[in-house]
């Protein structure tokens, strides 16, 4: 386990009866690019906040970057990942700049205020390089309150990406974006794994939207039921399996991952 950036050994959480999530295993590598897909209350979100520890599984262990995660090393640990949580409709009401969302990202953001103005033009640069990873960077001192839904994901997603993590993960990064922007954010993940060796696993509901970017796609209902790689397509039992019964499969192309379904 101690190649893999992350890795899950039978992981399951819940009652026993019926859990959320049943006995999941995999590992990644440096700069693969994972797809979790499945239907709504398959056990997605839940499964990345295993990952990050905000949930202790009722079985199996986490490792990250070759530890395992516990209650004592997960501070340390954490520092090397970044995660944009699921995006909720909540208005943010707090004064703050799109400068400050950023730095809320950054390791030493809780520090004291002397660390800050020691490492200020450090910090800086750091955040402008976050905010023109998405687009954002002439937006560096507008109030974030005012932003519209998509401004505010980029937003968040620069926060994740501030600390240039090693393993990022993203809970529907596409949700609030227009077509054109999400299609700019899975490029620039690509380039993120491809360039910088970063490790992502972003969980997205339409896989037509994110076949031609990942590595790899995980079929998440509970378990995980298929773990197609680029250029393999998901047999049409497992996404009956995943959906029922009622839907249609129509393949896509040899290149791409998995199918596309109605």
């Amino acid at each position: 386990m101690n190649s893999s950036v992350l890795s899950l050994s039978h992981i399951s959480f819940g009652p026993k009866k019926r859990p959320v999530l049943d006995d999941l295993s995999f590992s990644l590598k440096a700069g693969h690019f994972m797809g979790i897909i499945g239907p709504n209350g398959a056990g997605k979100s839940t499964i990345l906040s295993v990952m990050t520890g905000l949930i202790q599984p009722s079985q199996g262990h986490v490792y990250l970057f070759g530890s395992c995660l516990t209650h004592f090393n997960r501070h340390k640990l954490l520092k090397k990942m970044g995660y944009l949580h699921q995006l909720h409709n909540a208005e943010p009401h707090m004064p703050l700049t799109v400068s400050d969302v950023v730095a809320m990202g950054l390791l030493d953001y809780s520090k004291p205020l002397w660390c800050w103005i020691k490492k200020s033009s450090k910090y800086q640069e750091a955040i402008e390089k976050a905010l023109s990873y998405v687009d954002m960077l002439d937006f560096l001192n507008h109030d974030f309150r005012y932003l519209s839904g998509g401004q505010r994901q980029r937003i968040r997603l620069a926060r994740a990406l501030v600390r240039q993590p090693q393993l990022l993960l993203l809970d529907e990064p596409s949700a609030a974006l227009d077509s054109h922007q999400q299609q700019k954010l899975y490029l620039l993940l690509r380039q993120l794994c491809d360039e910088q060796n970063m490790t992502i696993i972003m969980v997205e509901h339409d896989i037509a939207a994110i076949t031609g970017h990942v590595d790899s796609v995980a079929c998440l209902n509970r378990k995980i039921h298929h773990h197609a790689m680029k250029g393999e397509q998901i047999p049409e039992d497992v996404w009956h399996q995943m959906y029922g019964e009622h839907m249609h499969v129509l393949a896509h192309d040899t290149s791409c991952i998995g199918c596309h379904h109605d």
